[in-house]
């Protein structure tokens, strides 16, 4: 079931209207009501806004960003981390690619095109965190499905969604430092390396390095995150909460 709301200002989401540089990333600011997509360009110091969310007035539907990422296709798809809604941008407007289940954490898309999400519900008063799902939707027929769940035992009792998907390979990244990244082997989590620094998103720039977010309003990117994974360099840096972004090539 797919539904539309409000209008966008400009289609560049599935055609951008400049050419990528060293860094280039869209992005968002976790606080922001209603959310924008932000265009960040490192070392500029700049950041320029693209497009506001437009949502009609309802319960369903909380108009914020928290995680975004683009289809083979150009597309940008994103959800709030707040509802169960996994959306997706149109040059008409807000597209629903999927409605139910757990809340909706972060986006991902695979090498194949398919698209993933994580799923974990707000713990209630001092309740345990419950366990971890990642779903995924495959763009060729439109199934979606539950791939794995895994218990939050076995990753400290600190996942709060932030996962990368390669291959169909699954990893997950804990959130309090230092932050631990864990590939998911038949719904068990095998420890892949262990960060310096929290951080609350990353993607596979490489077999051995990844680019994530911190919780100080920075990307980083680590070089060598089996060898070395104490290393990072700041390739960016903003004074508002970047939770998650992507990459344009």
């Amino acid at each position: 079931m797919q539904r539309h709301f409000g209008l966008v200002i400009a289609s560049f989401l599935s055609v951008l209207p400049y050419t990528a540089r060293a860094h280039e990333f869209l992005t968002a600011d976790q606080d922001a009501w209603p959310a924008s997509v932000l265009l960040v360009r490192s070392p500029d110091p700049n950041t320029s806004v693209l497009w506001q969310r437009t949502l009609p007035t309802t319960d369903r539907f909380v108009p914020k960003i928290q995680s975004l990422t683009r289809l083979n296709d150009g597309t940008t798809v994103f959800c709030s981390g707040l509802d169960r809604s996994v959306f997706a941008m149109r040059p008409g407007g807000e597209v629903e690619l999927h409605y139910g289940g757990s809340l909706v954490r972060q986006v991902r898309t695979d090498t194949n095109g398919d698209l993933y999400w994580s799923g974990l519900e707000t713990p209630i008063d001092n309740n345990p965190l419950p366990s971890g799902f990642i779903h995924r939707k495959r763009m060729g027929t439109g199934d979606a499905e539950t791939v794995l769940t895994f218990s939050q035992g076995d990753v400290g009792n600190d996942w709060w969604g932030a996962f990368d998907v390669r291959l169909g390979e699954i990893y997950v990244a804990t959130l309090k430092a230092p932050s631990k990244i864990y590939r998911i082997e038949r719904s068990i989590p095998q420890l892949v390396a262990t960060l310096p620094i929290s951080i609350r998103s990353f993607r596979f720039d490489s077999d051995q390095s990844i680019i994530a977010t911190s919780s100080e309003g920075q990307i980083c990117r680590f070089d060598d995150l089996r060898g070395n994974p104490n290393r990072y360099e700041v390739i960016a840096r903003r004074p508002f909460k970047m939770v998650d972004f992507v990459s344009i090539p």
